[in-house]
Protein backbone atom coordinates (compact mmCIF):
# COMPACT_ATOMS: atom_id res chain seq x y z
CA UNK A 1 0.00 0.00 0.00
CA UNK A 2 1.93 2.98 -1.17
CA UNK A 3 -1.26 5.44 -1.17
CA UNK A 4 0.02 7.64 1.66
CA UNK A 5 2.68 8.77 0.08
CA UNK A 6 1.02 9.52 -3.66
CA UNK A 7 0.31 13.38 -4.08
CA UNK A 8 1.35 14.11 -0.52
CA UNK A 9 3.37 17.60 -2.14
CA UNK A 10 3.59 19.33 -5.34
CA UNK A 11 6.94 19.65 -7.26
CA UNK A 12 7.36 23.49 -7.78
CA UNK A 13 10.17 24.21 -10.57
CA UNK A 14 13.37 26.11 -9.02
CA UNK A 15 13.11 30.10 -8.96
CA UNK A 16 15.18 31.34 -11.83
CA UNK A 17 17.66 33.83 -10.54
CA UNK A 18 18.99 36.52 -12.71
CA UNK A 19 22.25 36.31 -12.83
CA UNK A 20 23.16 40.66 -12.86
CA UNK A 21 26.81 40.59 -13.88
CA UNK A 22 25.81 38.79 -17.71
CA UNK A 23 22.81 41.62 -17.91
CA UNK A 24 25.54 44.24 -16.52
CA UNK A 25 27.82 42.85 -19.36
CA UNK A 26 25.22 42.87 -22.33
CA UNK A 27 24.01 46.14 -21.19
CA UNK A 28 27.79 47.64 -21.50
CA UNK A 29 28.96 46.18 -24.94
CA UNK A 30 26.08 45.13 -26.30
CA UNK A 31 27.01 41.69 -26.79
CA UNK A 32 25.72 38.77 -24.93
CA UNK A 33 27.94 36.22 -23.70
CA UNK A 34 28.69 32.96 -25.01
CA UNK A 35 27.73 30.00 -23.23
CA UNK A 36 29.27 26.96 -22.90
CA UNK A 37 27.20 23.99 -23.11
CA UNK A 38 28.44 21.44 -20.34
CA UNK A 39 29.40 17.64 -21.99
CA UNK A 40 25.58 15.70 -21.26
CA UNK A 41 26.21 12.38 -20.17
CA UNK A 42 23.69 9.67 -20.65
CA UNK A 43 23.19 7.66 -17.93
CA UNK A 44 21.52 3.94 -17.49
CA UNK A 45 17.69 4.12 -17.24
CA UNK A 46 16.55 3.57 -14.26
CA UNK A 47 14.09 0.67 -14.17
CA UNK A 48 11.57 -0.13 -11.61
CA UNK A 49 10.00 -3.09 -11.18
CA UNK A 50 6.31 -3.86 -9.92
CA UNK A 51 5.76 -3.66 -5.92
CA UNK A 52 2.49 -3.85 -4.88
CA UNK A 53 1.65 -6.29 -2.44
CA UNK A 54 4.86 -7.85 -3.30
CA UNK A 55 2.83 -11.16 -3.21
CA UNK A 56 0.87 -10.49 0.28
CA UNK A 57 -2.33 -9.51 0.36
CA UNK A 58 -4.23 -7.68 3.49
CA UNK A 59 -6.64 -9.57 5.56
CA UNK A 60 -10.49 -8.12 5.48
CA UNK A 61 -10.58 -7.26 9.54
CA UNK A 62 -13.26 -5.45 11.72
CA UNK A 63 -13.47 -2.29 12.74
CA UNK A 64 -12.29 -3.29 16.15
CA UNK A 65 -9.02 -4.69 15.06
CA UNK A 66 -7.86 -0.93 12.99
CA UNK A 67 -4.58 -1.04 14.63
CA UNK A 68 -3.44 -4.43 14.21
CA UNK A 69 -4.49 -3.62 10.04
CA UNK A 70 -2.78 -0.53 10.62
CA UNK A 71 0.27 -2.44 11.61
CA UNK A 72 -0.30 -4.54 8.66
CA UNK A 73 -0.52 -1.93 6.13
CA UNK A 74 2.87 -0.09 7.70
CA UNK A 75 4.71 -3.70 7.84
CA UNK A 76 3.76 -4.49 4.24
CA UNK A 77 4.77 -0.48 3.09
CA UNK A 78 8.12 -1.44 4.37
CA UNK A 79 8.55 -4.69 2.48
CA UNK A 80 7.75 -2.61 -0.33
CA UNK A 81 9.96 0.44 0.16
CA UNK A 82 12.98 -2.26 0.47
CA UNK A 83 11.78 -3.77 -2.74
CA UNK A 84 11.87 -0.71 -4.08
CA UNK A 85 15.54 0.59 -2.58
CA UNK A 86 17.09 -2.97 -4.16
CA UNK A 87 15.87 -1.32 -7.67
CA UNK A 88 17.49 1.89 -6.48
CA UNK A 89 20.65 0.50 -5.09
CA UNK A 90 21.02 -1.67 -8.63
CA UNK A 91 20.96 2.02 -10.35
CA UNK A 92 23.41 3.33 -8.17
CA UNK A 93 25.92 0.61 -9.03
CA UNK A 94 25.47 0.73 -12.46
CA UNK A 95 26.63 4.57 -12.43
CA UNK A 96 29.61 3.97 -10.41
CA UNK A 97 30.55 0.96 -12.86
CA UNK A 98 29.68 4.31 -16.02
CA UNK A 99 31.45 6.76 -14.39
CA UNK A 100 34.71 4.26 -13.64
CA UNK A 101 34.84 3.86 -17.24
CA UNK A 102 35.36 7.65 -18.14
CA UNK A 103 38.53 9.26 -16.96
CA UNK A 104 36.44 12.72 -16.51
CA UNK A 105 34.17 11.52 -14.38
CA UNK A 106 36.72 8.85 -12.72
CA UNK A 107 36.37 10.68 -8.82
CA UNK A 108 32.71 11.02 -8.71
CA UNK A 109 31.40 8.55 -5.80
CA UNK A 110 28.24 7.38 -4.53
CA UNK A 111 26.65 10.30 -3.20
CA UNK A 112 26.76 12.26 -6.31
CA UNK A 113 24.11 9.77 -7.94
CA UNK A 114 22.21 10.13 -4.89
CA UNK A 115 21.97 13.02 -5.00
CA UNK A 116 21.07 13.12 -8.80
CA UNK A 117 18.17 10.73 -8.05
CA UNK A 118 16.59 12.08 -5.04
CA UNK A 119 17.69 16.13 -4.70
CA UNK A 120 18.02 17.02 -8.51
CA UNK A 121 16.47 14.47 -11.16
CA UNK A 122 16.55 15.14 -14.92
CA UNK A 123 13.21 17.22 -15.94
CA UNK A 124 12.09 14.04 -17.78
CA UNK A 125 12.21 11.99 -14.66
CA UNK A 126 9.67 14.62 -12.54
CA UNK A 127 7.45 14.42 -15.48
CA UNK A 128 7.43 10.71 -16.03
CA UNK A 129 6.22 10.54 -12.28
CA UNK A 130 4.16 12.98 -12.22
CA UNK A 131 2.49 10.83 -14.93
CA UNK A 132 2.37 8.17 -12.75
CA UNK A 133 0.59 10.25 -9.94
CA UNK A 134 3.72 10.01 -7.54
CA UNK A 135 4.30 13.51 -7.00
CA UNK A 136 6.05 13.22 -4.09
CA UNK A 137 8.82 10.38 -5.65
CA UNK A 138 11.67 12.22 -3.79
CA UNK A 139 10.57 10.96 -0.06
CA UNK A 140 9.90 7.44 -1.71
CA UNK A 141 13.04 7.70 -3.02
CA UNK A 142 15.10 8.92 0.10
CA UNK A 143 12.91 6.38 2.41
CA UNK A 144 13.70 3.14 0.16
CA UNK A 145 17.78 4.38 0.19
CA UNK A 146 17.35 4.86 3.74
CA UNK A 147 15.86 1.28 4.99
CA UNK A 148 17.77 -0.87 2.47
CA UNK A 149 21.28 0.38 4.64
CA UNK A 150 19.12 -2.24 7.23
CA UNK A 151 16.83 -4.12 5.14
CA UNK A 152 19.19 -5.59 1.73
CA UNK A 153 16.19 -7.43 1.32
CA UNK A 154 12.25 -6.97 2.34
CA UNK A 155 12.15 -8.04 5.96
CA UNK A 156 9.87 -10.92 6.77
CA UNK A 157 7.02 -9.70 9.81
CA UNK A 158 8.56 -11.19 12.86
CA UNK A 159 11.78 -9.13 12.08
CA UNK A 160 9.99 -5.91 12.67
CA UNK A 161 8.94 -4.53 15.81
CA UNK A 162 5.43 -2.86 15.97
CA UNK A 163 7.63 0.45 16.93
CA UNK A 164 9.51 0.36 14.35
CA UNK A 165 6.31 -0.35 12.07
CA UNK A 166 4.46 2.49 14.11
CA UNK A 167 7.16 5.27 12.96
CA UNK A 168 9.51 3.52 10.38
CA UNK A 169 9.14 6.96 8.21
CA UNK A 170 10.90 8.85 10.82
CA UNK A 171 13.64 5.99 11.13
CA UNK A 172 13.61 6.04 6.75
CA UNK A 173 14.15 9.35 7.05
CA UNK A 174 17.05 9.12 9.48
CA UNK A 175 18.90 6.18 8.33
CA UNK A 176 18.99 8.10 4.73
CA UNK A 177 20.22 10.85 6.39
CA UNK A 178 23.34 8.95 7.89
CA UNK A 179 23.75 7.25 4.51
CA UNK A 180 23.88 10.26 2.52
CA UNK A 181 26.32 12.36 5.65
CA UNK A 182 28.60 8.99 5.96
CA UNK A 183 29.64 9.78 1.79
CA UNK A 184 31.84 12.45 0.79
CA UNK A 185 30.33 15.49 -1.16
CA UNK A 186 30.84 15.03 -4.71
CA UNK A 187 30.51 17.77 -7.93
CA UNK A 188 30.22 17.43 -11.05
CA UNK A 189 29.55 21.13 -11.82
CA UNK A 190 31.46 20.86 -15.65
CA UNK A 191 29.23 17.87 -16.73
CA UNK A 192 25.43 17.47 -16.97
CA UNK A 193 23.67 14.19 -16.71
CA UNK A 194 20.37 12.46 -18.03
CA UNK A 195 18.53 9.55 -17.38
CA UNK A 196 15.02 7.75 -18.08
CA UNK A 197 13.18 5.89 -15.66
CA UNK A 198 10.82 2.70 -16.78
CA UNK A 199 8.59 0.35 -15.09
CA UNK A 200 9.98 -2.78 -15.88
CA UNK A 201 7.48 -3.82 -18.62
CA UNK A 202 7.52 -0.57 -20.49
CA UNK A 203 11.26 -1.29 -20.73
CA UNK A 204 10.68 -4.85 -21.97
CA UNK A 205 8.12 -3.59 -24.74
CA UNK A 206 10.90 -0.76 -25.88
CA UNK A 207 13.34 -3.66 -25.94
CA UNK A 208 11.55 -5.69 -27.86
CA UNK A 209 10.84 -3.17 -30.06
CA UNK A 210 14.03 -1.95 -30.76
CA UNK A 211 15.03 -6.30 -31.53
CA UNK A 212 12.10 -6.21 -33.74
CA UNK A 213 11.12 -8.77 -31.87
Amino acid sequence: MVEKYLNLTVLSPKPDLEDNGLVLQFASTGVAPAFFPKPQHELPPLILHPIAGYGEALQEGSAADAASRRTAVRRLEVKMLCCLGKDLNRWLEQCLEFAAGDPDLGELREGHWIDLLVEDPPESVIRKMQTWGVSDFRTIFARALGLTVVFPDPPAGEQLSETFVRDFAVYADALYRARRQALPATAAEAHSFRFEVYASGEYARLLEQAWGL
